[in-house]
C-alpha cells in the first residue's frame, strides 16, 4: 500500500505530508501519473547572473529537489508530515538551445531505507530539450525527528509579502580576486521563507546563490566584466541547516573538473558556520 491512493495528486493534497510550503514551493500543475513520479512546470524566479544557461544552477536545483520529495511522498509509507533533506546529489547543466520557454520538471522516486530516499529529476525546455539533470539522496524525517534535531526555533517564520528568491544572496565583506573569494552571509528569516514553518533554516538553494554571485566576482577579476561560464557536471553536499541567526562563511576555490574533456576548470564553493561544514558544491565550467 502506497501513502496516496490515487494515481494523481496535486500540491493541495500533498501539502500535509512535505515539508516546503510556498513561496520556496513555487511548482505549477503538480501531478503524480503513478506512485513514486511527478511532474511539474518549473518557473524562473531569479537571475542567472554571468550564467549562460536558461536558468540559474542553483534555481534548478531547489525546484528538482522539491519535485523529487513530492514524488518520495507518494510512496512513503509514514503517515504525517515528513522532512526530506538534500543530502548529496550529483547534476548537470546543458547548453541552451532556444530562448526562455516553459521549463517542465519529472521526477522518480523511492525509499532506500526507512530514513533514506533517493529521487532521478530532469529538466527540459518546451521542444523537449535537456536543460538540466540532477539525482539527489534525501534523509528522511517524521516531524517529531526533524523538532528534535533542530529544538527550539532560533528566530520566528518571515511575513513580509514579497519572494525573497528573486533577490540576490546578500553578501558582504566580499573580498576576491583572479582565483579565489571569501565572504560572509547572515541567515536571515526572510531568506527562509517556506523552509522550514516554524524552524526557518537557510535553503540549500540559497547557499547554491551566495556561491555562484561570489563565483562572479572571481570570474570578472579573471575575465572581465563581460565575461559568463557555461556548467557542465556539478556535485553537491548537504551536511548541516544553518538555522536563522546564524552568520556562514562563503568561500570559493579553484578545483580540478571531473570531466576534464568536456570543460577544462572547475570551482568549489563551500559554507561554514562554526565549526560544521553547511553546504558545498564542486562544478566545472568554461568560460565563455
Amino acid at each position: 500500500m502506497t501513502s496516496v491512493d490515487s494515481t494523481t495528486v496535486a500540491y493541495a493534497e500533498i501539502a500535509s505530508r512535505i515539508c516546503v510550503t510556498p513561496p520556496y514551493y513555487a511548482l505549477g500543475d503538480l501531478a503524480s501519473p503513478a506512485p513514486g513520479l511527478a511532474t511539474a512546470t518549473v518557473p524562473v524566479q531569479t537571475s542567472t547572473g554571468r550564467q549562460a544557461t536558461l536558468i540559474n544552477i542553483a534555481e534548478a536545483g531547489r525546484h528538482l529537489a522539491i519535485l523529487g520529495l513530492s514524488a518520495t511522498a507518494t510512496v512513503n509509507p509514514g503517515s504525517g508530515r515528513h522532512y526530506y533533506l538534500a543530502h548529496r546529489g550529483v547534476g548537470r547543466m546543458y547548453p541552451p538551445t532556444a530562448t526562455l520557454t516553459t521549463l517542465h520538471g519529472t521526477a522518480a522516486a523511492r525509499m532506500t531505507g526507512r530514513n533514506r530516499a533517493v529521487a532521478e529529476t530532469e529538466l527540459r525546455d518546451a521542444d523537449g530539450n535537456l536543460v538540466a539533470r540532477l539525482d539527489l539522496e534525501y534523509l528522511v524525517m517524521s516531524a517529531p525527528v526533524f523538532r528534535r534535531l533542530m529544538g527550539p526555533a532560533t528566530a520566528p517564520d518571515a511575513t513580509e509579502p514579497a519572494s525573497p528568491y528573486s533577490a540576490p544572496a546578500p553578501l558582504v565583506d566580499i573580498a576576491a580576486d583572479a582565483r579565489s573569494a571569501t565572504a560572509k552571509l547572515a541567515v536571515e528569516a526572510a531568506m527562509c521563507r517556506g523552509h522550514f514553518d516554524g524552524f526557518p533554516a537557510l535553503p540549500v538553494s540559497v547557499a547554491g546563490y551566495a556561491t555562484f554571485a561570489l563565483f562572479d566576482h572571481v570570474l570578472e577579476a579573471a575575465a572581465g566584466p563581460g565575461a559568463r561560464w557555461q556548467a557542465g557536471r556539478f556535485r553537491l553536499r548537504a551536511d548541516h541547516l544553518a538555522a536563522a541567526g546564524q552568520t556562514c562563511t562563503v568561500d570559493v576555490e579553484p578545483s580540478a573538473p571531473s570531466e576534464p574533456e568536456a570543460h577544462k576548470s572547475g570551482f568549489t564553493g563551500t559554507l561554514r558556520s562554526g565549526d560544521h561544514d553547511i553546504f558545498s558544491i564542486q562544478v566545472d565550467y568554461t568560460t565563455v
